[in-house]
């Protein structure tokens, strides 16, 4: 099991304590603030704020429409709440919010996504099993995708783990845990409200991300605690036939991005669960970029490498591609970035200042340079590159709270 299914079990079953009361293992950096100043040239501070709960939520999951104009943030209760954004003032304004799924067993939210170019239509995943579309123009479901075989529950798992639907929002995969040595996914005909079939032999392990390439409709990536990145064309009916070539990372996958190099030619990049990052030529397979938990962690410039998180991989306007990077120390207040650089190197980039929370999920708009994370503290937060670079600025900003109410505690 992955370690965002380990945390939505966990998280559903029990009560989550609170920072203060776990005992943070030390760390520091390993330069002098000057250095790291030196270093760290791109200083990003908080430019806006906001509390999803006066509950104890995390924040899972993050999608944002093609022109960052709305924000979509999924709570581990299963809830959603729904911003808009201002981009040049980096600003968040309430718009909608998604009431946590009504269901007699516990249920996280394990992806979201909004469906096509526009602000209105999004897709939600949940892990039991459902996809659910909804129209934020609306009121209700307008859609609710669930696998099904002649009428009769196919015996696949009823979790999920993760989603994506496709560059025209046509179609929609999703990915299940294991079942009898096999991991399942699950594809659905969005516009015709159908189910289309399932691949079940390329995976033996739970499927952990899917994720379709961004232009190409028909391409599709997938990771797994296997270890194995699959890439398919989905046009072909059959799984053999679909199946384009098989990528052994030798560890766990955890997230899947896709990226362009120099060439123009497709890279699928992943974050292992144990903190590594590697990616590939998507054709030919060849691996472009190996990085060790030990080695980012370096990187940002700290010590201790059993507090090191790293969040995601991003996509810069000039074709580049950053790690975004933390550390579980002291409420997560490190947070920074590092360039893969064309010679497979790591290099300094920036310094997020005033970072109240462990990130778990972020979004990047490379054309404003905007930078929203969300995590265990229940904030999302807007970042904006501070031109003064001046520390502390961020510390009169305060969080702006939610004031839904809540009928049931989420865990």
């Amino acid at each position: 099991m992955s370690d965002f299914n380990k945390y939505c079990q966990e998280a559903a079953e029990e009560e989550l304590p609170d920072s203060e009361d776990e005992e943070d293992i030390g760390d520091e950096d390993t330069c002098s603030p000057q250095e790291l100043a030196a270093e760290f040239q791109l200083k990003y501070k908080p430019q806006d704020e906001t509390s999803v709960s006066l509950q104890r939520e995390y924040v899972l999951s993050l999608a944002a429409d093609e022109g960052f104009t709305r924000v979509a943030v999924g709570l581990s209760s299963s809830a959603m709440h729904i911003y808009n954004l201002d981009a040049g003032a980096g600003k968040l304004a309430n718009f909608s919010f998604l009431p946590p799924t009504d269901s007699p067993q516990p249920v996280s939210i394990c992806g979201i996504r909004f469906l096509d170019e526009g602000p209105h239509n999004i897709v939600v995943g949940t892990t039991d099993g459902y996809v659910r579309l909804y129209d934020l123009r609306l009121k209700g479901e307008q859609a609710r995708f669930k696998y099904r075989h002649k009428y009769q529950e196919w015996p696949v798992p009823k979790s999920m783990c993760c989603f994506d639907r496709n560059a025209n929002g046509r179609v929609i995969c999703c990915g299940t845990e294991q079942f009898e040595s096999n991991a399942f996914l699950l594809f659905h005909d969005v516009r015709e409200r159908r189910q289309m079939g399932c691949y079940c032999e390329s995976h033996e392990d739970t499927v952990t991300s899917v994720r379709f390439h961004p232009q190409n409709p028909d391409l599709l990536a997938t990771g797994s605690v296997d270890g194995l990145i699959n890439i398919f064309d989905v046009k072909e009916a059959e799984e053999e036939d679909a199946l384009m070539s098989t990528l052994n990372t030798e560890s766990s996958v955890g997230r899947l991005e896709w990226h362009k190099n120099v060439y123009d030619k497709d890279i699928v990049s992943c974050i292992t669960t144990t903190g590594d990052f590697k990616s590939y030529e998507s054709e030919e397979g060849d691996e472009v970029a190996s990085f060790q938990r030990t080695d980012v962690t370096a990187a940002i410039r700290r010590k201790n490498a059993a507090n090191f998180n790293l969040i995601g991989a991003h996509n810069q306007e000039d074709g580049g591609v950053f790690l975004l990077a933390g550390t579980n120390f002291n409420k997560g207040e490190i947070l920074r970035s590092v360039s893969v650089t064309n010679k497979n190197e790591l290099q300094p980039l920036a310094n997020f200042q005033g970072n109240k929370q462990i990130v778990r999920d972020s979004l990047f708009d490379s054309k404003k340079g905007l930078l929203i994370t969300g995590g265990e503290s229940g904030i999302v937060t807007v970042w904006s590159q501070d031109p003064s670079g001046t520390p502390g600025s961020s510390d009169k900003l305060k969080v702006k709270k939610e004031k839904k109410s809540r009928k049931k505690a989420p865990y």
